[in-house]
């Protein structure tokens, strides 16, 4: 029984579910990368193997399939490159891990330091699709990233304001960097570092590397070189916080290979409970894990076996903003409080006593569990939204007001700066504006589109009237900030002024005076509230990303055009939406 890497960041009900003996036709273990490539991951992952394997100094050995081919002797290829002390392997298949139970194949393999006796040591890398490094200041008990420590916590790690990077041209450990105000996303990425503990310990377990030295890396979607580049952090370092019972506050601090080790050896447990099933209840032993809803089961092919074991009344099917995560989803089943009449009418003075002890792995627990009682409660009265203050809703007025909405790709890159223009005193009161471009867009063409876009904006402000800019959540003024900070540019230097003197977030205006059972999102207050409606049947941010794609790939001239024009809809409806949501608040 050999456990994948994507088994200890995955679902555990997976793994029992694909070991299962009883089901009728269970599958093999998911290869969660697929949906990971299908996802649009595939063209950048690809297209990073091949810089990597051109820009790199040293000695390449690419053992990536071609297609058509199979992949005879690949494992005995990589065994063999890394034995020859090849720079980079990519595209390796480790030699299975029979004690471990492991096997796997990570995308890129990066030579170290070899060891004391001449053999080299290696150290897995990943290539996602997505972001890896976030901006950092230099605090205490935080970890590397890790979102629910105390700042203030001396116990904790010290979390470092600088990044560990490497380039695709000299990728190696000993040519690291340090990048300051800067570091990997360990907390909000956590499964990416599982899963390079996973490699590790293969690759320890055949002798390319140790314990010693358990560095790793990833390459994600960032630009903030310009350039990709590779993420390091050590994965024996303690820098994730988890329950404990030992110690005395209920936590402690852990190693992402000693969460990794839990997590596997865990699975490999569930799985081998699975395995013993035949489908006999009285004689076979209990399973040991029931399904708890997570972000995963929307695209989970188990998703059909499990729904029917929940009661559609689940805490963790009905509350899906703000959830509570497994552990505090099973620790709120074992004390009883399984659907939502369960947590509403549940003495939360009496659950906490024997509740808080057990979730130590979260701070504020106490108040996540408040917050779902309070969601729970509201749900079973019919309720979406509730008013938290009394009186008038003060906000911020102006002679020209225009609202803002900007689009990007999958890959981050804004191609649709969509404004709508309300200004009484001209001669179209109420016109929307795009600034777009359906294509492929680099880092140079994103800030031509945004020098375009910002240059019309400028003109706008000729100080003879006053003018506001309203959004809705931080993202349009955080794009702003990235734009700027990318290169020096007197344009974008003056939004990021403007911005922070004549920007308005309705959204947090919205979360001052209300509370919202799924949330506070555009969507929902614009339609539940303010009562706006999208043209589009399925209007959503990661749709138009698709719709994007479509706009600037689809074979057909008619399917592109088709495609950009939802777009432009699609935007101009959310700038309107932002328009209504506005009317709305002043009529509060």
């Amino acid at each position: 029984m050999l456990l994948g890497a994507y088994a200890a960041r995955s679902c555990p009900v997976k793994t029992q579910n694909a070991y299962n003996a009883a089901l009728t036709a269970p599958f093999t273990e998911p290869d969660e990368s697929l949906a990971e490539l299908f996802d649009g991951g595939a063209a950048f992952q690809a297209q990073v193997l091949d810089a990597v394997a051109t820009a790199c100094q040293g000695r390449v050995v690419d053992l990536r399939i071609p297609a058509g081919r199979l992949p005879v002797g690949r494992t005995e290829a990589c065994r063999e490159a890394l034995r020859s002390g090849a720079d980079v392997v990519l595209g390796g298949r480790l030699p299975l891990d029979l004690a471990g139970h492991r096997r796997g194949q990570p995308e890129i393999l990066v030579r170290g330091i070899d060891q004391e006796d001449g053999t080299p040591r290696y150290h897995p890398v990943l290539v996602k699709w997505h972001k890896v490094v976030e901006r950092r200041t230099h605090r205490r008990g935080a970890g590397h990233g890790s979102g629910d420590a105390p700042a203030n916590d001396p116990s904790g790690p010290v979390s470092r304001p600088s990044l560990d990077y490497t380039t695709l041209d000299a990728p190696r450990p000993t040519d690291i960097q340090r990048l300051d105000g800067y570091g990997a996303r360990v907390s909000s990425r956590e499964g990416d570092f599982l899963q390079l503990a996973h490699y590790h310990r293969m690759l320890e377990a055949a002798g390319f590397a140790t314990a010693e030295d358990a560095r790793a890396a990833v390459i994600g979607t960032d630009d903030v070189l310009g350039r990709p580049l590779l993420a390091w952090v050590d994965l024996a370092e303690p820098q994730v916080r988890t329950f404990s019972r030992s110690d005395s506050q209920g936590w402690r601090w852990r190693s992402l290979l000693a969460r990794y080790d839990h997590e596997h050896g865990f699975r490999f447990d569930v799985a081998t409970v699975a395995a013993a099933q035949t489908g006999h209840p009285q004689v076979d032993p209990a399973l040991l894990v029931r399904p708890i809803v997570t972000t995963e089961c929307g695209r989970c092919p188990w998703w059909e076996h499990c729904r029917p074991q929940l009661d559609p009344d689940d805490v963790s099917l009905r509350i899906d903003k703000g959830p509570l995560d497994v552990r505090e989803i099973a620790t709120l089943r074992s004390h009883g409080v399984n659907t939502l009449t369960d947590l509403a009418n549940a003495d939360i003075d009496t659950l906490k006593a024997s509740y808080l002890p057990q979730v130590t792995h979260r701070s504020g627990a106490e108040t996540r569990l408040q917050v779902a009682t309070r969601r729970a409660r509201m749900m079973l009265a019919g309720h979406f939204l509730e008013r938290e203050t009394s009186g008038p809703i003060a906000v911020p007025a102006a002679e020209v007001e225009i609202d803002l909405d900007i689009e990007t790709s999958a890959d981050g890159r804004i191609y649709l700066w969509g404004f709508l223009v309300n200004d009484p005193s001209a001669e179209q009161p109420h016109v929307y504006r795009a600034f777009c471009r359906f294509a492929d867009l680099d880092a140079a063409a994103e800030l031509d589109l945004a020098r375009e876009a910002l240059g019309w904006l400028q003109a706008q402000t000729d100080g003879s009237r006053s003018l506001l800019v309203y959004h809705y959540s931080g993202y349009e003024v955080a794009a702003l900030h990235t734009l700027a900070n990318r290169q020096p540019d007197p344009l974008l230097d003056w939004a990021v002024g403007y911005a922070s003197e004549h920007f308005v977030d309705l959204l947090e205006l919205v979360k001052a005076h209300f509370f919202g059972v799924s949330g506070l999102g555009l969507k929902m207050v614009a339609r539940q509230a303010a009562g706006f409606r999208w043209r589009d049947e399925d209007p959503g941010g990661l749709n138009s990303q698709r719709w994007f794609t479509d706009a600037v790939h689809a074979e057909a001239p008619s399917l592109r055009a088709a495609a950009r024009q939802r777009v432009l809809d699609y935007n101009e409806d959310d700038v309107a939406a932002t328009e209504r949501v506005r009317a709305w608040l002043r009529a509060s």
